[in-house]
């Protein structure tokens, strides 16, 4: 039995950073509890699909091969379109009925390849974060990133943002006295100011801002300002009913300074923060869901974050 009440809640999550997929590259995935294809047709437009060839059955990301924006399934040469439609099946004139791969939307920005997952399939309802820094001239150009894949699930990593006692307890940081939360429609936005202390920088003192949205339980971005003004990507893909693939990527914003000059306090100033993200894993991983927790007046907004966090499920699939 899964320690969470809920299931799998729709959204955008991500499936694979830009630079993972070159064009003509086919990627097996399993995300969702599934097994997904991700691959790159020729145009430079990334799709994903239900992995299973509707005929017999093949993985077509073990094999498959990109012909323009389609894929050709390895075992018997079946092809189908991006939008999962079956083309050509070489060997034979008609096509039968229902021989077509569930086609996910995908909305590729900020150096990110993002997929809709609805239980239902229905169509996106939101789009996923634009990141404007993403690509700037005086920014860093790609993620420093890292990844991880841990037994919890994308609602506990999404409440964080709002327990701010935790801050603490977990990340040794002063409890933030200026903070703040909003819930609008899909998204949560927040802020939090409060002093921290840099590990892979001797530990120097560092005054921070953070100011944060999360559009549905799929994904975080933040803009954070200290001793170096960043922004954070964080992605939380769903493997199944109790594990998430996380990616964590940061941007710097270079104020002048040479690649040369920016890439060693960058990584440290990166691996500090992802140090930080790791703080919550053992939590995470071993604590179970209260429907009725008994709260107190210092504690963040929970039960607020659980009544929005709730328009992200469906009763049936």
């Amino acid at each position: 039995m899964s320690r969470y009440p809920f299931g799998m809640p729709f959204g955008w999550y991500p499936v694979a950073w830009s630079f993972e997929l070159e064009r003509g590259a086919v990627a097996k995935r399993r995300y969702f509890s599934r097994e997904l294809v991700l691959y790159r047709g020729e145009s430079g437009k990334a799709f994903v699909l239900d992995a299973h060839c509707p005929h017999l059955g093949a993985h077509l990301g073990v094999g498959g091969k990109v012909e323009g924006d389609s894929i050709r399934c390895p075992f018997h040469g079946w092809r189908f379109s991006g939008a999962g439609e079956c083309l050509e099946i070489p060997y034979a004139t008609r096509k039968p009925a229902g021989a077509r791969a569930a086609a996910y939307p995908v909305r590729e920005q900020g150096g990110v390849v993002w997929a809709w997952y609805h239980p239902n399939g229905e169509s996106p309802a939101f789009e996923p974060p634009e990141i404007r820094e993403f690509g700037a001239e005086d920014w860093t150009c790609e993620w420093t990133h890292y990844e991880w894949t841990i037994r919890t699930h994308p609602q506990e990593i999404a409440e964080n943002s709002v327990d701010w006692p935790h801050f603490h307890a977990i990340h040794h940081m002063e409890p933030p006295p200026d903070r703040a939360v909003r819930f609008e429609g899909h998204e949560i936005c927040w802020h939090a100011a409060t002093t921290k202390h840099v590990t892979t920088l001797d530990g120097a003192a560092d005054e921070i801002r953070v100011v944060g949205r999360n559009p549905g339980l799929g994904c975080s971005y933040v803009r954070y300002s200290g001793m170096l003004e960043t922004v954070i990507v964080m992605g939380m893909t769903p493997v199944d009913d109790e594990h998430v693939h996380m990616r964590f990527g940061v941007i710097g914003k270079k104020g002048g300074r040479s690649d040369l000059e920016m890439a060693p306090f960058h990584k440290a100033y990166a691996d500090d923060m992802a140090i930080a993200v790791e703080q919550d894993f053992p939590i995470w991983e071993n604590k179970i869901y209260h429907t009725a927790p008994r709260l107190c007046d210092g504690d963040g907004p929970v039960p607020e974050f659980r009544r929005w966090a709730s328009q992200f499920y469906v009763t049936s699939s």
